[in-house]
């Protein structure tokens, strides 16, 4: 399950955008190290970069030769470049992310070495959902979102978790269906892959799941995923005032960025039209 989209963007504008205002020698090479660590899930997560300026709006250049490892109970897994993004993966089979387990990742590039720590949280409790199925209406281009009228309590679910400490977590839907009839009346839209959004992470213990926000009929599924400290700390101070050039909380040595783990569970649901 490819997730890079899921995580990074939340975090980019606060890594990327933060570069040492020093000028002294040993700053130059500082890089970005993002790594997201899943439980259960393949290790293809973790990007390096190249470190700019805060008032660039350019994306920060990939780095694509560096040399990444991960360290768990005394033994170093090195991890293989992607293409030309940034990306490393974990192409073996015999490493496994479990909770409890403690990561130690180390990057090499350019004579420097960063490095990070986390450990892998427990899934969250209590995740569940107070109606299997979501019912959209029968819509009609041309006419204001459909016939037969819209019933936003049968068009709306809510996915909920215990949170008694209002900790971060966030939920990703994905629908199941490799091919699926369309919430859209056909000839108005068409999209290909399957479906997938990402909510922001909340402090709440619950997500409301409207139809509004989905496109496909058939099964999907809700995960909720806990958020480590570090990550939380980030994604806290994710913004930057040009009057306030601190840079962001981070927990790699040697460099900018963050190591982070995420563990999740989830529920099913089905999109179902009216009258069907």
């Amino acid at each position: 399950m490819n997730r890079r989209h899921l995580t990074i963007p939340l975090i980019v504008g606060a890594l990327a955008g933060c570069d040492s205002f020093s000028t002294e020698p040993e700053t130059t090479n500082l890089f970005v190290v993002e790594a997201f660590l899943f439980a259960g899930e393949a290790i293809d997560d973790i990007r390096v970069t190249e470190t700019i300026p805060l008032s660039d709006t350019l994306e920060a250049p990939p780095i694509n030769d560096a040399k990444v490892e991960l360290l768990k109970n005394g033994l170093t897994y090195a991890l293989v470049a992607v293409g030309d993004s940034g990306y490393y993966e974990y192409t073996g089979n015999d490493l496994t992310v479990e909770p409890g387990d403690t990561f130690v990742i180390e990057v090499f590039y350019d004579g420097a070495k960063a490095t990070g720590e986390t450990v892998v949280p427990n899934a969250p409790l209590g995740v569940g959902i107070d109606r299997d199925t979501l019912w959209v209406p029968e819509l009609v281009v041309g006419m204001g979102g459909g016939g037969g009228g819209f019933n936003r309590e049968d068009s709306q679910l809510a996915a909920s978790w215990d949170n008694p400490d209002q900790l971060l977590h966030y939920v990703v839907i994905e629908s199941l269906e490799d091919s699926a009839e369309s919430i859209i009346p056909d000839g108005f839209a068409k999209f290909a892959g399957r479906f997938r959004l990402v909510a922001e992470p909340t402090k709440d213990d619950y997500h409301f799941i409207d139809m509004r926000v989905l496109r496909d009929l058939g099964r999907h599924i809700a995960r909720v995923y806990r958020v480590n400290e570090e990550y939380a700390q980030l994604y806290e101070n994710r913004t930057q005032d040009s009057r306030d050039l601190n840079e962001p909380p981070t927990n790699i040595s040697g460099g900018l960025g963050v190591f982070s783990a995420f563990n999740s569970d989830s529920v099913a649901f089905v999109v179902v039209r009216e009258n069907s």
